[in-house]
């Protein structure tokens, strides 16, 4: 036995076994042999509550890009920058965004275009715009917009609340002097409400392919006029307009139902025999909305002309905003 153990220990102590020795520990260091992988189940023992880690993660810190500054959404400054060309320093202007269908002139049928996103158009001759929805649609809207003025009257509610107004109205449109006149009344009172002309400045079509509807912005000058005299002047166009309006900050989310009786078109030739042209009495179904503070967003536009601190960009992005979150809800 002894002899064994004389072997063994000058066996340790050659330089060959040391070599060996150093070699097979430095592989151990740089090589380490990987733990076997565990896979763990949750254990129940009765009626024992799963521990879950709940702890919020925290978010990742990123530069917004490798310039520092987050850039701002094409379709955003692009009606920033419609809205600066148009509005300029006008009085008595109307802005509003509509929901709708751009139909193609030639098939009467909405357009369809290569893009998966929404697109503002800069050629726009050959379509129109319909701003008339389905009946189901401004069923849904109606639901939905009642629900907002229910959930921005609850104690908790802590944003800008959502204000309802019901009115009825006619519109009874005049030809004066080449001028188109159109005086509105109340549909119970009968009082006059206004009495103007409507001049349209620009329209801006956006197609949204995503959606069911599309928008249109449009900026109109609406300038105060004379009552027509009824006696020498015959109306030639009567709209009936039974409207929801809800209010919030700046904005009139305006959901109107349109009824156009029947009437005669065109100039009447004395000379002709049988009875008048006529067109057939229609109703539309409409939701736009309005801007019902213009004052705010042009004195933020003069603003930006004077070079000042501004606010004219994020009143643009929650209009355009308000339009997108109202078509991405159409059914």
């Amino acid at each position: 036995m002894s002899d064994v153990n004389s072997r063994k220990r000058q066996r340790a102590e050659s330089p060959e076994f040391q070599r060996r020795v150093s070699a097979a520990s430095l592989s151990s260091i740089i090589n380490p042999e990987p733990e076997p992988a565990v896979i763990s189940s949750p254990t129940f023992h009765g009626n024992t509550n799963l521990s879950i880690d709940t702890r919020p993660h925290s978010p990742m810190r990123m530069e917004p890009n490798i310039f520092g500054a987050r850039p701002a959404e094409d379709i955003v400054r692009i009606v920033a920058d419609f809205m600066y060309t148009h509005m300029k320093d006008r009085t008595n202007i109307e802005i509003e965004g509509k929901l709708g269908r751009l139909i193609d002139k030639k098939t009467n049928l909405r357009i369809s275009l290569p893009v998966v996103s929404e697109t503002a158009l800069a050629d726009d001759k050959n379509l129109r715009f319909e701003s008339n929805m389905t009946l189901q649609q401004h069923a849904m809207f109606n639901k939905l917009l009642n629900q907002r003025v229910d959930e921005t009257r609850r104690p908790e509610f802590r944003g800008s609340r959502v204000e309802y107004k019901h009115t009825k109205e006619i519109d009874h449109f005049y030809k004066v002097n080449g001028t188109r006149v159109r005086v509105t009344t109340d549909k119970e009172s009968g009082q006059v409400l206004s009495v103007i002309t409507k001049n349209k400045i620009a329209d801006l079509n956006i197609f949204s392919p995503r959606t069911k509807l599309d928008i249109r912005i449009t900026i109109n000058e609406e300038r105060p006029m004379e009552m027509p005299d009824f006696e020498t002047n015959k109306h030639i166009l009567e709209r009936h307009k039974d409207r929801l309006s809800y209010r919030q900050d700046l904005w009139s989310f305006d959901l109107t139902q349109v009824v156009s009786p029947e009437h005669e078109v065109g100039p009447v030739n004395p000379y002709a025999t049988g009875p008048p042209k006529t067109a057939p009495a229609v109703t539309t179904h409409e939701l736009e909305l309005e801007v019902a503070k213009p004052e705010i967003w042009l004195n933020e536009r003069a603003k930006v002309a004077a070079n000042k601190q501004n606010n004219f960009h994020e009143i643009t992005h929650t209009f355009l905003g308000n339009l997108r979150a109202l078509a991405k809800r159409a059914i």
